[in-house]
């Protein structure tokens, strides 16, 4: 488990300094190199952001609202629209005698519950339309926060947009004009006719107070389709999405996607030497120009810049030494740390036993267990030195290498002074 942990912080960290590497030093990675790390950035861009929007729904996504609580406010909403528009339908039913009052406060009632459904649409979309916003809004203020440095800042903050467009980018579409249009229309004509019902019985206060007060069934109306969206359709809005979102978050990297990320950063690093090089020898050449060479032992540039490749790999030489030294001795005391848990680890087979033959059973299995941890070790160990080796005898050639060319330089140079005092004489 400790391992599996350690190879998903690891890898992490490594995903996470792909972000702020220089342009400049990504512009010289494989294009192999690059397209794998943009598709290990994608999904870990992915990742973070289901597990950030997750959270966010969950506390909503918890409310577990009474259902009889909904029915009393559907039924509290319905009655009054009845009456309400009921007023306005008897007109309509003028003509039906007896059956004008039941037939008004059945067109009433109806009209009374188009007009909640279709509030109830049209503040539905607008807090999954805000709540869709609000999450694009939380990547654009991280972006801002810290902008990216490279494509693969980039890439992060793209996936991370793509994948909320993908799970709610539906919410950001406009509802369809009829719905906003009855939604509106209805809540207009009940308040026509609240305001008939207000005038006519006469309450005292003049036509503000009146107003006003013919408002409260438009106001219920459009608070209690708030109040439902919040308690009953938003929790299971966000359960909804927080299922969408499971499929994103993050999962466990393995030993072999571990590795290969690390073979990924080693040619991130190789890259890093090859463009710190190249920068310390433009220094070596600018100081070499403006200057010259104030100990009097180089003579011309071709010395200078072997002079600086022998001291270069000399210190690169240096540096793998050690790491190598480094890794062999962590893996060692991996090895002693293993070897001292082996005993801790054993589980007595099923069966009946006497102790003598359960304790030489835990000695076999011990050795055994010892057997394959000592082989492990031997082949990390060699693996080591055949990886490290190989990069040391590398920089021993590239020492070579350039000792023969200083050494070339300094024959040509005193080859050409030896010419010019010969000119001389």
């Amino acid at each position: 488990m400790n391992s599996i942990t350690n190879h998903n912080h690891n890898s992490a960290a490594s995903i996470v300094a792909w972000q702020y590497l220089h342009q400049e030093l990504t512009a010289l990675l494989p294009e192999q190199i690059k397209s794998q790390m943009s598709q290990r950035e994608k999904r870990y861009a992915e990742g973070e952001k289901a597990k950030t929007r997750i959270n966010d729904l969950t506390p909503l996504a918890r409310r577990n609202p009474n259902p009889e609580t909904q029915k009393i406010v559907n039924i509290a909403i319905g009655i009054m629209s009845a009456l309400t528009f009921s007023a306005g339908a008897r007109i309509l039913t003028s003509g039906f005698g007896s059956m004008s009052i039941p037939a008004s406060l059945f067109i009433g009632g109806a009209a009374g519950v188009v007009a909640d459904k279709k509030v109830m649409k049209v503040m539905e979309h607008h807090r999954k339309k805000s709540s869709t916003q609000q999450a694009l809004k939380d990547i654009e203020k991280q972006k801002q926060a810290d902008p990216p440095n490279n494509e693969f800042g980039t890439i992060f903050y793209q996936s991370q947009t793509a994948l909320v467009l993908k799970v709610e980018g539906q919410h950001l579409n406009k509802l369809p004009f009829s719905d906003v249009g009855l939604a509106l229309g209805l809540s207009g004509t009940e308040y026509a006719m609240s305001l008939g019902i207000v005038i006519g019985l006469g309450l005292p206060g003049g036509i503000v107070l009146n107003a006003i007060a013919a408002s409260l069934p438009v106001v219920m109306l459009w608070g209690a389709a708030s109040l439902q969206n919040d308690a009953f359709e938003m929790p299971g809005h966000a359960r909804a999405l927080i299922g969408q979102y499971e499929s994103s978050l993050p999962i466990e990297i393995t030993e072999i996607e571990a590795n290969q990320i690390a073979v990924i950063d080693e040619e991130v690093a190789l890259k890093q030497r090859e463009l710190a090089y190249e920068q310390a020898l433009n220094l070596r050449r600018e100081k070499f120009v403006s200057e010259g060479d104030t100990s009097g032992r180089l003579k011309n540039w071709d010395m200078v810049e072997a002079d600086f490749q022998i001291e270069w790999y000399e210190k690169e030489k240096h540096q793998i030494e050690k790491e190598q030294d480094e890794k062999r001795e962590q893996r060692y005391f991996k090895f002693k740390e293993d070897s001292g848990k082996i005993g801790e680890s054993f589980v007595p087979p099923a069966g009946t036993y006497s102790p003598e033959q359960m304790a030489q059973l835990k000695i076999e299995w011990e050795q055994t267990k010892t057997e394959k941890l000592t082989e492990n070790f031997a082949h990390d160990i060699q693996w080591l030195n055949q990886k490290y080796g190989n990069k040391i005898k590398h920089y021993e050639a590239e020492i070579t290498t350039a000792r023969q060319r200083y050494a070339e330089a300094e024959s040509r140079w005193q080859q050409e002074r030896d010419l010019q005092k010969t000119s001389v004489n």
